[in-house]
This record gives structure tokens, sequence and C-alpha cells, in this order.
């Protein structure tokens, strides 16, 4: 919901509260005017002092508390600023504070100025130094402890606030200004959004009511747009198209997709000390002021908020009970009964989580760690919101008419009645069904079946998780290898944009394979296939999480604005173009550094900008470059059907197998050798019967068993071979098979000219494309054919088809 609305509009409520905050803040150094509203004289305000409580006076520790007229920033700020941040955190969730807090936002000044902490790095085997952000690693101590850090600081907080802070204005702004300079240096030292994710003192407060989601806002795992999601870490380029901006300074992030991090940490200790000991903390600050004043008129007037001389009181007994004040100074007595309160929820909450764990084993129900822990938090978060509204902004909402008064109470047990309605009965698995099936809607629109008579005027959008499950299951044509087919979809997705790597796929997506009836045998021949396919994609050296691949997309994009930007009037044209020919694969990537090396020192200083920025290393630039851009596409489109168009003539035996083997080079061989050792699974040199079906359904041909079996005869010349060896297979890749190039080309032009107009439209490759690469996306799609659109038609000639075909004569061989 919120993360949809415009960056721009945003940006604006963003200065608009940072400016209402410091404005705030100046009024407690210096206001003449605001006290003027709590004089007695003063009739017709309901601010005076004399209408703060229905008794003659506020008692604290059995004697009237002296009341003078207060500027109202310090009471403003407590009582209804910090509320209504609660219940934007609990309605809005985290998706909206994040759009909107000003200190996150005031976090980031050094990065707009440019004026952040640096690390120089030295290539190994270049020598060539590369200066990046520094951001915090998250096997450091702070990576590992940061929550205990947070919750910790969230505890001098409120401690500090009755001691220190509550009524005394001077100590309340430099408290406040303290706050904001400490996040401006943390912004200055880290990456990103730094100061949010490891140090803020509200962080657990955001969790505790953001996660796993707020009562409306949107669910980042189920949207189209997997590149921006909730937070603001966007910006807008200068096409006014927004983009995200991240540069993984955590990871899960909350920033990214809230309820993901809720569920993966779940079952962490530090989740327990967050939900239960911020529950005591809480109830324990509130109480404090019964166990302080003697009653509880001396919070509900909000005269602590504007109380004279409150470091005066530092000393003085801390407790007041039976009449009767107890001589621990109240220096002591706060934090001891918060800390105390604080470690009374923790246990109490373990216990209680054991008790219904208990309870479930002996009533025969199944139990489930994660399941009886989320409940736990839920409750605890629907127990705490409304025990805090008892007391939260109290003093104003007793200004209020009668009826607005209960009807207060009632507004925020319905929200909040609502959210434990919404978030109870949700659990990982249900996330994670809700999160494939978002793909599984893809990869079923992509294959173009129509399914309009079964959605009764709907679009497949419109469906939810189970919907979408139960359409697989009944849709026309929907057969087994087209289930394959989408799985494989789904499976490269997911690990292309870091949701899951090839190791722990097999479990992530167990669930999927029940629904699409995929064996994990299956599931392991399509990893293989993939392998063969993008071996860069499960290359363990180069798997990432989700935050890196955004990261990486993130450079990528920016980088590309910034040399679409030097283009439009750059002295120098042909060095553009020149960088656009190696972002494309035109040229190799071993003149990108040249080529920005002939740039004005302006225009590089902006890219190494971009580069420090999003921390991207040499390797990783070369990756992102060289990793699925238009060219590249077709060189790997062109392989695929040069070994199509030559596993079928072995199979309807217009070649001889063993014949016309041309010369190999080395880099060819050693292709071969790593494409060969990826199918070879029992590492015994050669490939079975199952192995070689894994390679043919790789390029694109699902063979029976029957038709595998001829292969193999064919490809060894014995009948019944039970193996191909290494040698077999390096004749199957490389063999020449046609005497007529110009013949095998015009073919293959026609594969693609489905309507013989003889050119090829953008739906035309659209359709033969995904009949041997599924997964391919409609932007890339798009991008291959205004590479080979060279007249820029938008269709694409036999011609064009030619030259574009004829680049990859060295690298594959003709068809």
């Amino acid at each position: 919901m919120f993360a949809k609305i415009p960056e721009r509009y945003m940006h604006r409520v963003r200065w608009i509260l940072a400016l209402g905050w410091l404005l705030l803040i100046a009024s407690l150094f210096y206001d003449p005017i605001s006290s003027w509203l709590t004089q007695p004289e003063t009739t017709w305000s309901p601010f005076t002092i004399d209408k703060g409580t229905a008794f003659d006076c506020v008692k604290v520790q059995g004697e009237c508390l002296q009341e003078v007229p207060f500027a109202m920033g310090a009471p403003l700020f407590w009582g209804m600023i910090v509320p209504t941040g609660v219940f934007v955190l609990m309605v809005g969730g985290h998706e909206l504070w994040r759009r909107i807090c000003p200190l996150s936002f005031l976090s980031q000044i050094p990065r707009a100025l440019g004026i952040q902490r640096h690390r120089k790095k030295v290539n190994a085997k270049t020598g060539k130094t590369r200066h990046e952000l520094v951001r915090i690693d998250k096997k450091s101590w702070l990576g590992r402890n940061h929550l205990y850090l947070q919750l910790g600081l969230f505890y001098l907080g409120i401690s500090s606030r009755i001691l220190f802070v509550n009524s005394n204005r001077i100590a309340l702004g430099c408290f406040l200004l303290g706050t904001i300079l400490a996040s401006i240096l943390v912004g200055y030292l880290y990456v990103g959004k730094s100061w949010c994710q490891y140090f803020c003192p509200m962080a657990p407060v955001q969790k505790i009511y953001g996660e796993p989601r707020g009562l409306i806002n949107s669910t980042a795992h189920d949207g189209d747009n997997q590149v921006i999601t909730q937070s603001m870490c966007r910006t807008v380029n200068t096409e006014g198209k927004e983009q995200s901006a991240c540069v993984a300074c955590h990871s899960p992030c909350m920033d990214i997709d809230a309820e993901r991090i809720y569920w993966e940490n779940l079952t962490k200790p530090e989740q327990q000390w967050l939900h239960y000991a911020y529950f005591g903390l809480t109830v324990g600050y509130f109480v404090y002021y019964y166990l302080y004043a003697g009653n509880w008129e001396y919070y509900m007037s909000g005269s602590w908020a504007h109380e004279e001389n409150q470091l005066a009181n530092l000393l003085k007994p801390g407790f007041y009970f039976f009449n009767q004040a107890i001589p621990i100074p109240k220096l002591v007595a706060v934090p001891l009964t918060i800390g105390l309160f604080g470690l009374l929820g923790y246990w109490l909450g373990r216990k209680l989580e054991n008790l219904y764990k208990a309870y479930l084993m002996r009533n025969h129900k199944l139990v489930n760690n994660e399941v009886v822990r989320h409940r736990m938090f839920t409750l605890s978060t629907f127990l705490i919101f409304n025990f805090f509204f008892i007391f939260g902004g109290r003093n104003f909402v007793r200004m209020l008419p009668i009826q607005l008064q209960y009807l207060f109470p009632v507004l925020m047990a319905v929200c909040s009645g609502l959210w434990l309605y919404r978030t109870w009965p949700r659990n990982p698995y249900m996330y994670q069904r809700e999160n494939l099936a978002r793909r599984l809607r893809k990869q079923l629109e992509k294959l173009k079946l129509n399914v309009s008579h079964f959605l009764d005027g709907r679009a497949l959008d419109d469906l939810n998780a189970d919907e979408i499950y139960v359409l697989a299951k009944v849709l026309p044509g929907f057969d087994k290898e087209k289930k394959i087919e989408a799985y494989k979809g789904i499976l490269k997705e997911s690990i292309n944009e870091g949701y899951a790597n090839s190791s722990s796929s097999l479990e992530m997506m167990r669930q999927m394979r029940l629904e699409l009836n995929i064996t994990d045998k299956e599931h392991e021949l399509l990893l293989t296939e993939l392998e063969v396919e993008d071996p860069f994609l499960v290359d363990i050296e180069k798997q990432q999480n989700h935050e890196d691949w955004l990261r990486q997309e993130s450079y990528r994009q920016a980088l590309l604005d910034t040399i679409m930007e030097s283009s439009k009037e750059h002295p120098h044209q042909t060095i553009v173009l020149d960088l656009f020919d190696v972002m494309t694969g035109k040229k190799p990537f071993d003149s990108f550094d040249d080529l920005l090396n002939k740039l004005s020192p302006d225009e590089l200083e902006r890219i190494e900008a971009i580069r420090e920025e999003y921390s991207i290393s040499a390797q990783e630039e070369k990756d992102i470059l060289l990793h699925s851009n238009p060219h590249q596409l077709w060189q790997t489109m062109a392989y695929t059907l040069s070994a199509i168009e030559h596993l079928d003539a072995i199979a309807e035996g217009r070649i001889n197998p063993s014949c016309n083997l041309g010369e190999i080079s080395d880099e060819q061989m050693a292709f071969y050798r790593n494409t060969f050792s990826k199918f070879d699974k029992d590492d015994n040199d050669s490939l079975s019967a199952i192995e070689l079906h894994s390679l043919l359904r790789a390029i694109g041909r699902s063979y029976s068993a029957e038709r595998v079996q001829a292969v193999m005869d064919m490809i060894t010349g014995t009948p019944h071979s039970q193996s191909i060896s290494f040698s077999d297979f390096t004749t199957l890749l490389h063999q020449e098979f046609t005497e007529h190039p110009q013949d095998g080309m015009l073919a293959r032009f026609q594969r693609f000219d489905v309507d013989n107009s003889g050119y090829i439209n953008l739906e035309e490759l659209r359709l033969c494309l995904r009949d041997i690469d599924i997964s391919l996306p409609d932007q890339a799609i798009e991008e291959m054919l205004k590479l080979a659109d060279s007249n820029s038609d938008n269709q694409i000639s036999y011609e064009e088809f030619c030259d574009l075909f004829g680049q990859f004569k060295n690298t594959v061989h003709s068809a």
C-alpha cells in the first residue's frame, strides 16, 4: 500500500516531518509563546494547569506538586508524537514508518553530501586500488549482537526519561540533538541504513509492532516489483523512474521484506529477549510512576512532563509504599525497577511459551516451535499495545469530550484486535507458500495457457496462493512437462534473486514440489541443467543473498543511468557508445576500464562514487556487466539452437556422430570437460542414460527413455550402450553436421518467423525463446530484440539475423 506512493511525495513528507521535529527541538531551548496556553488566566485553553487534573492537586509521595505555567514542547513530544509513532507502526507497519521516519532521514545526510568514510582495497592479482564505503560485517560482534545493544539502549533511554529528560526541556533537547548527531555520525562511519539496523534505540519498538506486518501494509513477498519493496532505500533517476538504492548494509533486511526477516530470525534466542523483555520493560516503565508517587494521577495528569526541578529529585526517595517513602534514591530505583520488570517479562514469557507447548503436546495437537513462538509473540504484542495506550497520550485524551475519551480505547482495541486476527494464523509455511505462488503465477503467465474460462472474468493477478495452486492442478495443458518447466523457472528465479542457493533450494521448495508432483530426483536434475545453462547462477563461490543481488542490480541501474545522462551532450560520443557496447556485450569487458579513463575527471569521479556507494569489487563489476546482457543471451541461444539441431540430426540419422570432428581449442576443451563433470554425478568419467537425459533437457529436448537410448547407441556406435565416454561427449558437442551453413541459418530463422513474413517481431521472438528457456524475462527479450534490430524498426530481418549469429562463429559451430 504505502510502498506504492511515489518517492517524490514521500521525500516531501520526510522533509516536513524532519523540519517539524527540528522546530520542536528548537522550542525546547527557547519558547516564549506556548507557556501562555497553560496559564490559569487563559480560560479558553484546554492546556491550563488547573484543567490537568480533576483533583485539588496532584500528589507526589503525599505532597501536592507545585505546578506553574510551562512550555508545551516536552508534553507534546511525550504525549502526542511518541504514541502516534507506536500507532503508526501497528497500523501502517514498518513499510510506512521507515519511509517517513525523520531520524532515519537525517542519518542519511553524509550520504547526500558524499562525505562518508571509505576503506581502501587492493586487488591481490592486479595490484589495482579501489575505495569502498565501510559496512558492518555480519560476523563481527556488532553484527551478531546488535539487537542486544539496541535493547540495552532502549532500556537506558526509558530510564533516562524518568531520571533526566521527561520534564527538563534543556536535557530533552540535548538528548534529541545528541541522538540526531549520533545517527549522522553512524551515517558517516558506515554505509546505508546502519544507524537504523544496528544502533537505533527505537529499533526494538519497530520490530515489536512492525513485524511480521502492520494492519494495512502491503506484502513485499507477494508484490510484482522485487527490486523496490517496502523501504525508502530508493532514488528517482533523471527520467523520473524510481530505482533501488540498496547497498546491502544488513542481511536479511527488514527494509526489503519485514515478514521475511521475522520468520528467518524467529527461533533465535535474542528474539525472546526482544519480545518478552520489551513487554516487561514497558510495564515496568509505567508502573514505576505509581511506585514513585503512590498514585496513578501523577502519570495520568501529565504532570511528570512539566514537573519543575526534575534533576533535584535524583537522590530523593525513589519509592512510596503505604504512605511511606522508601530511602532508595530515585537514581537507583528507576533502573532497578525497570530492569527487574524486564527480566521478569523475559522469564515469564519463556515460561508461558513452554507451558503452551506442553499444553499442545498433552492434547495431541501438532507442535511446531515456530508456530508456538509466533503465537506467543503475537499475543504479547497485542497485550502490550493495549497496555501502552492505557497510559500513552492519556494527559491529552483527557482533554477530549467525554464521548471521545471512551471512544479512544475502543479504537485502539479494534485496531489491535484486527491486527491480532490478521497475524495469529500466519506461519512460515504460509509465507513461503505465498512467495512461491507469486513465482508460479509468473510462470503460468509465460506459458500462455488459456486460463480465462477457469477464472470467471478474473485475472491471474487476482488469485490468492491457494487458488493459484488449485489452478495449476486442474489446468488442461499444464502437464508433467510444463510443470517441470515452470518449476525450473521458479528455481532459477529464486536462486538468481538470492532467496535460495543450490543446497538450500531442496528444502525451501519442498512444498512447491508437492503441489506440482515434482520428485527430489527431478529437482537435482533441474539444478544440473541450470549449471549447464548458466554456471554463474549456481557457482557456489558466486552465490549471494537477496540483499547482495539487490545491491548489484542497483549498481547496474545506477551505472547505466549515469552513462545515459553523460551521453546526452557528451563531446566524445564514440567513448559513450563504446561503453554501451561493453555493457551490452558487443565489445570485450577488458576495454571497460580503458574507456572509463578516457572520460572527464568529473564523469570518472561520478562513476567511482557509484562504485564506492554500492561497494562493488572489480570481480563483481565484471560479473554484473557480463552476466545476462543481451549479447550473452544471444550467444547462449546460438549454442543451444546448434546443440538442439545437432541432436535432432543424430536422432534422425542424418549424420554420423563419429566423423568430421574439427579442431578443438584449449578453451573449448576446458568448457566441455567442465560441462561433462557437472553431469557425471558419480564421477566415473562416463554418462549414464539418466545423466544424458538431464543433458538433453538442459538444451530443450525432452526425449523419451527409448529415444534417449537410441541416441546413446548412435553416439557410441554400440547397441544397448550403458554409458557415453568423455570422448563421445566431446564429439557430440563439437561436431559440424551440415555442408551448407546458409541453409541451416535459414531454417533457424524460419523457426522464429512463425507467420512467414520474413521478419521476426517481439511476440514471435518471445514465443520461440520461451520454448527454449521459459525463465527468460520479458525485459531481457526486449533487450535482445533491440540488440539484433540494427535499423530500429522493431523487428529482425533475415540479414540482421545472419549478422547477429555470424558474430558467434568462433565460439559456436555453424548450424
